[in-house]
């Protein structure tokens, strides 16, 4: 996706120019995004992708969509931060358009009242912090403080009894202004071609190569897609080809087995992603595995927890947001 900078009336802005490319592999993305060029740190944008894919994984459970388009959904969203910056889009209202427009283009659509209603739900456990050591905190996004300390259980009742948001007000109307602009930016942004994603995934290989590789126990097969499932939280759909996540992935729940793959004549991975590809297979191994350790800070704070936006005068719905302080909306 083109852009070309716009100036009207002294406003900043951008005019994406729609070219309808499609390029699986973003180009340059192993040193630079949209994000950092805004100076913001590996640390901080990383916490925000496990954030922001998090809530795709939560929702898209609520919702009860396919393992595929929860994938179409973070792809979406990976592909999006590499041409928009987390100090000018909040994760949340993107989200929340990445999973409307991945059941979409899975045909399994979802409604947008559906949606907002998931990513409400989303919003009220993130802030009561349930499964979360509430011991640590996060600033202004702590929690709930008359129910910080109370336990998992408590918190869960208490969501049980929490009245339906109206639909007609003005709540709803703040979530619903917020999804529906940031569809129309996704959409813009990405050259409305998204119809080649859903055969992008690794998990379309994994069944094969395990097959290739005449590996007999299904759990191993199982184990692999979930660490596809893993790979998803981060970038890696737009840094390395699929067969390469698919491979590691494979490699990952081998070790895990205690099953030993051929490395002679040459190593297995080569048959399916080619030679000197085996710094690229540790890279992505290492990185599957770091998302796994939620004993790491910011894996559980994105998983769990509220993470406040990067916006400079903060998003629809953070900690000094009018939907922030609404106790009953």
């Amino acid at each position: 996706m083109a852009t070309a900078p716009s100036t009207s009336n002294g406003a900043d802005q951008k005019r994406y120019v729609v070219d309808k490319s499609i390029q699986p592999l973003l180009s340059n993305t192993n040193t630079t995004t949209s994000s950092s060029l805004s100076n913001v740190s590996a640390g901080d944008e990383r916490l925000h992708r496990l954030h922001g894919t998090s809530l795709l994984h939560d929702a898209s459970t609520i919702l009860k969509l396919s393992p595929s388009t929860f994938a179409t959904s973070t792809t979406i969203f990976h592909r999006v931060y590499h041409s928009i910056s987390l100090v000018e889009y909040d994760v949340w209202s993107v989200s929340m358009a990445c999973v409307l427009i991945a059941s979409k283009v899975e045909e399994d659509p979802r409604t947008v009242r559906s949606t907002i209603l998931a990513f409400h739900h989303l919003y009220r456990r993130r802030r009561l912090r349930i499964h979360d050591d509430v011991s640590v905190s996060y600033g202004a996004a702590h929690a709930e403080a008359q129910h910080v300390l109370s336990s998992d259980e408590v918190k869960e009742n208490l969501l049980r009894h929490v009245p339906p948001m109206s639909l007609g007000g003005a709540i709803y109307a703040e979530w619903k202004k917020a999804l529906e602009e940031k569809e129309s930016l996704i959409l813009r942004v990405l050259g409305f071609t998204l119809f080649w994603i859903p055969d992008s995934h690794p998990h379309r290989f994994i069944l094969y190569f395990v097959r290739v590789l005449e590996i007999q126990d299904g759990v191993v097969a199982q184990e692999a897609w979930n660490y596809c499932n893993d790979s998803c939280h981060l970038d890696l759909c737009v840094r390395y080809d699929a067969e390469v996540i698919a491979s590691a992935a494979i490699l990952l729940s081998c070790n895990k087995h205690n099953i030993s793959l051929p490395l002679l004549p040459r190593p297995w991975w080569q048959v399916f992603i080619g030679p000197n590809r085996g710094d690229d297979l540790a890279t992505v191994c290492n990185a599957i595995l770091a998302v796994g350790d939620v004993s790491q800070g910011d894996a559980r704070r994105a998983r769990f927890a509220f993470v406040p936006s990067l916006l400079k005068n903060g998003s629809f719905n953070d900690p000094d947001s009018y939907i922030w302080s609404t106790v009953k909306d």
